[in-house]
């Protein structure tokens, strides 16, 4: 009987993981796309990406500027609470229920598994756009790539996971990725609930969600690079 509740599951994880992407990446400035890198066709090889001038930088933001856009991404917009409640209600299909177990407890454990993904991401969003890059004078904006091609602009897009700009726009690693995704999978062991065949709690789960955090976020900074375009159409 659990066959249909298994592969819908699964049909499900896809949209799923696009609304967190999406979520994230709505919660997330992105900043004016620098000029285009122009190539003649006499050119023996590519010419070099050119630094991006102050004219064209976005002004830095300050360590309080950096933490306040953070929370408002996570408590002022609606994206979060929505994507937090489908993702539950994903897992929620997934779950084996014993037979006592009514449609108000299962109401129940949708809502309490909404108010622990609605935990998880929140942690992230708060120290990963927040407290870490103020930390490390790291910008949390997306900058968005400076060439043509959909190889190049994809490249870019996941390559933003691994490096980014610090607050003097020189490129280094993304320490406040990285530093937020382990901070968020590690706190999630406070309040996260393992439950038959599903082992949400200890080092194996941690690393998961850690893993997923980074998923998730290509797929956002896929969104971030190309729907600008998209919706200018």
């Amino acid at each position: 009987m659990f066959k249909p509740c298994q592969r819908l599951r699964t049909a499900l994880l896809v949209p799923a993981l696009l609304l967190s992407a999406a979520a994230s990446a709505s919660a997330q400035e992105v900043t004016p796309k620098p000029p285009e890198v122009a190539q003649t066709q006499t050119a023996q090889r590519p010419a070099p990406q050119p630094s991006p001038t102050p004219q064209n930088r976005p002004a830095p933001l300050t360590g309080e500027q950096k933490v306040k856009r953070a929370f408002r991404s996570a408590f002022l917009s609606p994206a979060p609470y929505a994507v937090a409640a489908f993702n539950a209600g994903v897992t929620q299909l997934g779950e084996d229920y014993p037979p006592h177990k009514d449609t108000d407890d299962k109401l129940a454990d949708w809502g309490s598994r909404t108010a622990r993904v609605f935990a998880t991401g929140t942690t992230y969003r708060v120290f990963g756009n927040g407290f870490y890059p103020a930390l490390f004078k790291q910008d949390p904006r997306y900058e968005r790539s400076p060439k043509k091609g959909f190889g190049n602009r994809l490249g870019h897009a996941v390559s933003r996971l691994f490096v980014t700009r610090d607050d003097d726009w020189n490129l280094e690693p993304n320490y406040s990725r990285f530093a937020g995704a382990a901070t968020s999978s590690a706190l999630a062991n406070v309040w996260e609930r393992s439950t038959p065949k599903h082992d949400r709690i200890g080092a194996d789960a941690t690393l998961r969600r850690f893993g997923m955090t980074f998923l998730s976020g290509a797929v956002g900074n896929i969104f971030r690079e190309f729907a600008p375009d998209i919706f200018r159409r």
